[in-house]
């Protein structure tokens, strides 16, 4: 196999050549920037604002201007002022210059700079939140020769690696094996060293947008008193049970729900005494002209893009407010596979093409659970932010092919996507789809993240983003006419989670006199107790059982390409019981070069 790069940049350079824009061989003399690079594909644009363009290969080169092989173009004329912009590098590790080819690939590709990097779901042996991504690097070659290639952009570039059986394939038999952009490579008195960049490194931004301006905090301000300068605006997705608004007046009676639109507000309490939901105002401004009830607050959804408010009849003074609100009109819009998408989308700049539709559709059809994330004037990262989210129930992560990935940690095996077979002889009676591996290792089980069984499964929901102690609650807890509703009302305002627990006997006694006693405890973002609970009887079922964990080591090729993260696969071997082929799941995948090594686990019934 041969491994073949891609890697778009930008040259920024530029020649004050004339020339009439068409198709053949054209000089351009550099008047500033960095040189074109010999074989690389490069599209010139004029500099006058025409719009015109030629592209093709660079077939020369020194620093002082380079001879372009022209393809294609757009418009018409003669120009004397051109940039050199968009262009596209290529290396192998082996010659290959095969006609079919986009253009020649350089052959300087080192032999620990290719097929790098690894991904790990959950390499304790579960799921939560953002996977474990190593994306790895590519090596060039480099003696002097390309030392110009940091003077590139490459932000934003595709770059891609694919795998091609020989010199003598042609190039649309080429497997993509990754694609993705690099980071600004780092340039060696040896080599050039690019780095892919991960899509979860951008997550480390933080999830709120904007800020808070400040100011006097006079009658009904938005902009929130000096305190609250440069604090982020509160956000929030899906649903949550107990948040305290944002004050943002000196009187403290407008607060602020999220800087986004939601969809409704519940369960309003002063002091954990219930408050009911008032007026639903069409506007902010109307919102700040209302006056609400006593026993009541009145609210506004953000339908005009300024943001969802409620505002109440007492101040910050009067005690903690806290309500639940829910953004998503529906409840299936809140599903946790649908607020994790819609986060994305909205607030971390993707578009549905980057996320695998079919992972959501899965994950709702497996988990039909309401979920949700609020954060307030505290700033918090994205990533953070998605794995409280999906902590518990799923792990994300963006895969080879630059798409987000969504994956339930209690779905059950489904159909193997390849059968790794033990090579016994020249193995010909195989069957199409069995693939040989090199070696397979059975990895110690010596505790429950492991592959031992648990016996019992603790599963946290339904968070309180503003737990209410004892000094925030109104009313005489031994009281009769207790104002907050009586001590369960009163432990369930002051817990910060709430748990479901399977078995419900509290533990499985058979599994302690076998295994020893240990418990699975999850902390999710779910909203309901019994979506909880199916949660907790699902991984129970999955970590109860003992569970085996592999590790495979095959050649990298076209075949073994699909065993991505994620997916299952089948393994059949003399040993351990596998003589008639167990279905695995695949936690992770480490590339290193032509060798392609899998963590596996025992896929779930």
């Amino acid at each position: 196999m041969i491994h073949l790069i891609e890697i778009g940049c930008y040259v920024g350079a530029a020649s004050s050549s004339t020339h009439t824009v068409g198709a053949g061989l054209k000089g351009f003399v550099l008047t500033a920037g960095p040189p074109a690079t010999v074989g690389m594909t490069l599209r010139v644009e004029a500099t006058d604002g025409s719009g015109a363009w030629m592209e093709g290969l660079v077939v020369a080169g020194t620093s002082a201007g380079f001879a372009l092989s022209v393809k294609s173009t757009g418009g018409a004329g003669v120009h004397s002022g051109w940039k050199l912009a968009a262009g596209i590098l290529r290396y192998a590790n082996e010659d290959y210059d095969h006609p079919s080819a986009p253009g020649p690939y350089e052959p300087v590709i080192a032999p620990d700079g290719y097929a790098m990097g690894s991904v790990s779901l959950h390499g304790d042996g579960r799921s939560f939140g953002a996977g474990d991504v190593e994306k790895g690097r590519i090596k060039i070659i480099n003696a002097g020769l390309r030392d110009h290639l940091r003077r590139y952009a490459y932000f934003g570039r595709l770059a891609r690696e694919l795998l091609v059986a020989g010199p003598a394939a042609a190039y649309s038999t080429a497997v993509v094996l990754r694609t993705g952009t690099v980071e600004q490579p780092v340039v060696g008195a040896q080599d050039v060293l690019f780095r892919w960049r991960g899509a979860l490194s951008d997550l480390d931004s933080r999830w709120q947008g904007s800020t808070y301006p400040g100011g006097t905090g006079a009658a009904m301000s938005t902009d929130g008193a000096e305190g609250l300068r440069d604090l982020p605006r509160p956000r929030l997705r899906g649903y949550r049970a107990q948040i305290e608004p944002v004050s943002t007046n000196n009187v403290g009676d407008l607060r602020q729900i999220s800087d986004r639109r939601i969809h409704g507000v519940a369960d309003g309490r002063n002091k954990g005494v219930p408050i009911t939901v008032g007026v639903r105002c069409s506007t902010l401004q109307a919102l700040k002209d209302s006056t609400p009830t006593t026993g009541t607050f009145n609210w506004y959804a953000g339908e005009n893009g300024d943001g969802a408010w409620c505002k109440t009849t007492f101040g910050s003074q009067g005690g903690v407010f806290t309500l639940a609100a829910w953004e998503g009109a529906t409840e299936a819009d809140r599903f946790l596979a649908q607020v994790w998408r819609r986060s994305l989308i909205e607030d971390c700049g993707y578009t549905g093409a980057d996320l695998s539709a079919a992972d959501v559709a899965a994950l709702d059809l497996a988990c039909p659970w309401e979920a949700g994330v609020w954060a307030g004037t505290q700033e918090r990262t994205k990533r953070a932010v998605l794995d409280e989210l999906c902590g518990g129930v799923a792990g994300y992560h963006d895969d080879d092919m630059g798409v987000w990935r969504i994956v339930y940690d209690g779905a059950a095996a489904g159909p193997p996507v390849l059968t790794f077979r033990q090579l016994l002889g020249a193995d010909e009676d195989a069957p199409a789809g069995h693939v040989p591996y090199g070696s397979l290792e059975l990895v110690a089980s010596n505790d429950d993240t492991r592959g031992l069984p648990v016996c019992a499964v603790d599963v946290e929901f339904a968070p309180r983003d503003r737990p209410l102690g004892s000094g925030d609650l109104a009313g005489d807890p031994a009281s009769d006419f207790d104002p907050v509703g009586g001590a369960d009302a009163r432990v369930q305002l002051s817990s910060e989670v709430l748990t479901a627990t399977w078995p419900s006997s509290g533990k499985d006694q058979g599994i302690i006199d076998l295994w020893g006693e240990r418990r699975l405890t999850v902390r999710t973002a779910l909203r309901k107790r019994e979506h909880a609970l199916a949660l907790a009887v699902r991984l129970f079922a999955v970590h109860s059982a003992l569970r085996d964990r592999f590790t495979l080591a095959a050649a990298l090729t076209a075949e073994t390409i699909p065993a991505r993260p994620g997916t299952d696969i089948a393994v059949r071997s003399s040993r351990y019981g596998l003589e008639a082929g167990k279905t695995m799941r695949v936690n992770g995948r480490r590339l290193e070069g032509l060798t392609i090594k899998l963590d596996l686990l025992e896929a779930p019934l």
